[in-house]
């Protein structure tokens, strides 16, 4: 008679597993990055119900498989933990795939073409409105009103800008605004006007879009949920399993709580509540009592944290360069201005520091040197007035970072949320607008995300969608190579900031992790962690670096259930 002898060491390993019921799924035959440590590539993942139960060995994982098990076979492919996008809008970005969307258009000729095309289309809507028109494509970043008025005279325009800091109008909706000649720039706000007439040209800056945006048609709860939907489908499509959506007013946390409610939501999601930091207290009183009252509204479950979470504020410090409007330390190169801050720097830092004092974590919009700089001042007040915490509050963009402050965010542990994608001259944005705007010695400091690194900063990485694509791989092609995201062999521009690959994926899985207090369920993969993990067809840790971007996300896991793509 023949007997089956257990070797001590699968003997011992079938005591460890037996906690455990056997793995739903058992992936093999590929290279699996769990990324707990540097390096660390281990041959096998077990997957059981929402959980990960195993990372290591084939010959071990073998043991966690029965009849029910489906063993996948990555036939070389790559497994590595979900990302999360730590700044990001999928509300706003689902609702310019439902309208006129012009990303990805450069031409104005184009743009034209594509807006009489939708306003023909859509004869019934009170205002045409497109989203993501490319600022670079006109001179100064300042389109006239006069070729909307060409194409559609009868009915106001509305198009936001790709950064969404700017708008373009028509003289219709200049009319039905009652903007003119006479109607002064609004606080944080700036009308483009005719140097000769001081007539508006049609171009609309910062808080000048509001005077034009107030009088749209409000979307509806079930638009915005068709929105939300769509948003998360796109990040799925791009491996993102947890997010941080980067600036909701009320009508947007409706809509995220009703998915949470029905159980909808595919990836984790994290809610900056938008607050203006010009109010002052008042307004801090606002948020918090708004995060209270959503906060008490999340489905229960003590099995679980929920993937829908509060407690964050989102805060603009100032603009974007391309407008003039991101406030800058000295001058804008060959102009007598240096932009401007949102708010009063007391009131601002007196706001940080109410925030900070009820508990909030709080995400700043700064672009500007001098944005930045007041926002690390008003963390530090903060600090000092109300001790250390675990705050993780970030700063978002960093655009142009003086080189006297970097050590500030080790020291003040602020991370630092950069958006990878814009540190790079291949975009016009770059060329056109911010390189001739700040000038030789200020522009070697934009996007210092490897100096960062270096000096000891926490990173987590965001794609700030539908502003850029959501695509993480470019990004973290960017990131690596200073240069495309493209195929062309090209030196590194501003190499001083050069990160590698390890500290790139790590910026949007573990940084971002962390970033969102969900550090002990997602960012990397281990015994005991979520299921929230993505097959890619190429190894990004060892393909060229200018092969980076072309990594497609074949299948996202979230929570143990597939979210997009497949096996």
């Amino acid at each position: 008679m023949c007997r089956y002898v257990v070797p001590a060491a699968a003997f011992f390993l079938l005591l460890t597993f037996e906690a455990y019921a056997q793995a739903d799924l058992l992936f093999y035959n590929g290279p699996v990055y769990p990324l707990e440590a540097p390096g660390e590539r281990v041959e096998a993942l077990a997957v059981k119900g929402e959980q990960v139960i195993f990372t290591g060995a084939w010959e071990e994982a073998q043991l966690l498989a029965d009849s029910n098990t489906q063993v996948v076979d990555l036939q070389g492919r790559v497994l590595l933990p979900g990302f999360t996008d730590a700044h990001v809008h999928p509300i706003s970005g689902g609702l310019a795939l439902m309208e006129c969307n012009l990303a990805g258009i450069e031409q104005p000729d184009s743009m034209l073409a594509v807006l009489k095309r939708y306003a023909e289309a859509h004869p019934d809507k009170e205002w045409i409105r497109g989203h993501n028109f490319w600022l670079a494509s006109f001179p100064g970043g300042n389109p006239g009103k006069e070729l909307l008025d060409e194409i559609i005279p009868g009915r106001p325009v509305y198009i936001t800008s790709s950064d969404a800091h700017s708008a373009w109008v028509n003289s219709r909706a200049l009319e039905v605004a009652g903007i003119t000649a006479a109607t002064p720039d609004p606080p944080n706000g700036l009308i483009e006007r005719d140097k000769q007439t001081g007539e508006p040209t049609g171009t609309l800056r910062e808080a000048a879009m509001d005077l034009a945006e107030r009088h749209l048609p409000a979307y509806g709860h079930e638009e915005l949920l068709a929105a939300l939907r769509l948003g998360l489908k796109e990040a799925n499509s791009n491996g993102i399993t947890n997010l941080v959506e980067a600036s909701a007013r009320e009508n947007y946390l409706k809509a995220y709580l009703e998915l949470a409610e029905k159980g909808e939501l595919t990836a984790h999601v994290n809610i900056s509540i938008y607050g203006d930091v010009s109010k002052g207290r008042e307004e801090v009183e606002r948020v918090l009592a708004l995060n209270e009252k959503y906060a008490a509204k999340l489905p229960g479950d003590s099995a679980r944290k929920p993937d829908l979470a509060f407690g964050q504020v989102k805060l603009f410090m100032d603009g974007v360069v391309e407008g003039k409007t991101a406030a800058m330390l000295s001058h804008y190169h060959g102009d007598n201005h240096r932009g401007a801050l949102n708010a009063d720097p007391e009131v601002a830092t007196a706001a940080i520091a109410a925030f900070d004092e009820a508990g909030m974590q709080i995400h700043v919009h700064a672009i500007g040197d001098r944005a930045i700089r007041t926002t690390l001042d008003a963390f530090e007040q903060a600090r000092k007035a109300n001790g250390a915490r675990d705050s993780r509050h970030h700063i978002a963009h960093l655009h142009v970072i003086h080189p006297d402050d970097i050590l500030r965010f080790r020291e003040l542990d602020v991370i630092a949320n950069f958006q990878a994608l814009w540190a790079t001259l291949e975009d016009s944005y770059m060329t056109e607008l911010n390189y001739p705007f700040l000038g030789e010695e200020r522009a070697e400091w934009q996007y210092p995300i490897g100096t960062v690194a270096r000096s000891g900063g926490r990173l987590a990485f965001g794609s700030d969608w539908d502003v850029s694509t959501m695509d993480p791989f470019d990004a973290i092609q960017v990131a690596v190579t200073r240069r495309g995201p493209d195929d062309l062999l090209r030196e590194p521009w501003t190499p001083q900031h050069l990160v590698d690959v390890q500290t790139a994926v790590e910026g949007y899985t573990r940084g971002g992790a962390y970033l969102t207090f969900r550090e002990a369920e997602s960012g990397t993969l281990a015994p005991g962690k979520l299921a929230n993990l993505i097959i890619l067809d190429r190894d990004v840790f060892r393909c060229p670096k200018f092969e980076i971007h072309r990594a497609e996300v074949l299948m996202t896991m979230f929570r143990g259930k597939v979210v997009y793509g497949g096996f």
